[in-house]
């Protein structure tokens, strides 16, 4: 065991103090200094920020809907497809050349449906913002009615006070 953190402790904490304090200063002008094409490098945190995309699911009594942020994709580029029996498939697509290289986003969202959806009436459309909406009506239930008509008979309501009045 190494006694120099031991004595050492108060010399050394202005000096990670100053390490931190430099550290936020890199990570602050790190897009300024970085070279263009080490920015756009495929960084996880780049591919993360893409997972993470701004999405919301509302599920009530009368819809399923589903909000997707796509504004970093043209409306061609979006699809949305039912796929199988009960699922909704988002997909959009990117790619372009430019003078530094190549750029390319892709991102696939699936949705499995609720029981009781019409996937048959799915509807989509895109805000002027960027937010895709899909919304998949509920089946309603077809309640069976049946009316049951009401057959008339003598009078039930003596016979039981006649019979009461005998018991007594």
């Amino acid at each position: 065991m190494s006694l120099f953190p031991y004595f050492f402790r108060d010399m050394m904490r202005p000096l990670r103090m100053l390490e931190n304090q430099m550290r936020m200063t890199e990570e602050f002008f790190q897009p300024f200094i970085t070279p263009t094409y080490i920015r756009y490098r495929n960084h996880p945190a780049r591919i993360q920020q893409y997972a993470e995309q701004d999405e919301s699911v509302v599920h009530d009594k009368d819809k399923f809907q589903v909000k997707v942020d796509v504004q970093n994709f043209k409306p061609e580029e979006i699809t949305v497809k039912t796929v199988d029996e009960n699922a909704i498939q988002i997909e959009a697509k990117h790619e372009s050349d430019d003078d530094k290289g190549f750029v390319s986003r892709h991102i696939v969202r699936r949705f499995v449906l609720p029981k009781n959806h019409d996937l048959k009436n799915v509807v989509s459309s895109l805000s002027s913002d960027g937010i895709l909406t899909v919304t998949a009506p509920r089946i309603e239930q077809k309640v069976t009615e049946r009316v049951i008509p009401i057959k008339h008979t003598g009078p039930v309501r003596e016979q039981t006070e006649e019979s009461s009045k005998k018991e007594e």
